[in-house]
């Protein structure tokens, strides 16, 4: 049985684009850091720093789904056996 849009796939659609926002980030991050400080400001560093944490308990939220999603197949498993 296939289930669409199942939690397992959420899950992992949503630690898919955390880890691309967190990329995305990293890379803000790094262009802020090399640009002249008078042009980007330490705004720009903040910001990319803030999208990065913001990306990490994203990741830790769909991890949390991934791991309940699996408890509950294998609830589900167990209970059919």
């Amino acid at each position: 049985m296939q289930i669409n849009g199942s939690a397992f796939q959420n899950g992992v659609t949503g630690f898919q684009t955390s880890q691309n926002n967190l990329s995305q980030a990293s890379r803000n991050v790094a262009h802020a850091s090399t640009t002249d400080a008078s042009k980007a400001g330490s705004s720009a560093i903040q910001d990319g720093l803030v999208d990065a944490t913001t990306s990490k308990l994203e990741a830790q939220a769909n991890a949390k789904v991934l791991e309940t999603a699996n408890k509950t197949l294998g609830s589900i498993i167990d209970i059919t056996a």
